[in-house]
């Protein structure tokens, strides 16, 4: 009998624990599921703004394109950390083929080197409307402000 009355009890004590877990594993799975349902919202925006981001961009491209510039090598001027940066863009059949540094003398070399990679940037998006380089913001703001001023020059 007293065997009995133990593994009763303990019966009871595992129907509680469990009864116990449900009530507190419910609104748990709920909350879960609606963080996965925000987190599935903030992708489905995340990828509908880097559309329209593109879209933007190919008709910034498609724009200055059509604005037909001139043949030639221009050269443009920018502030950027450490003073003047001087680039040299060159236009071929009215688009951009080749943009270089033509001069940064106070520019910190490790900024400078971070923000070149948007030399190539601007002959791939045909244009200067680029967002600036993270953890180099003045010289690449120098850059496309110098890219801007030659592709200014470039169309008129």
């Amino acid at each position: 009998m007293r065997q009995f009355i133990l593994r009763a009890v303990n019966l009871a004590l595992i129907l509680a624990i469990g009864v116990c877990y449900q009530q507190r594993a419910l609104p748990r799975a709920a909350e879960v599921e609606e963080y996965n349902q925000q987190v599935a919202e903030a992708e489905a925006l995340a990828e509908e703004y880097a559309a329209m981001e593109a879209a933007a961009l190919n008709q910034a491209a498609e724009d200055e394109a059509e604005s037909g510039y001139q043949d030639g090598t221009y050269t443009g001027a920018g502030t950027g950390f450490g003073g003047e940066i001087t680039l040299s863009v060159t236009i071929e059949n009215g688009e951009i083929t080749g943009v270089e540094l033509v001069s940064a003398p106070g520019e910190d070399s490790s900024y400078l080197s971070q923000a070149e990679t948007l030399l190539d940037d601007i002959v791939n998006a045909q244009s200067a409307d680029l967002d600036t380089v993270s953890g180099a913001t003045f010289s690449s703001t120098g850059i496309l402000e110098a890219a801007q001023n030659a592709l200014e020059e470039a169309s008129q």
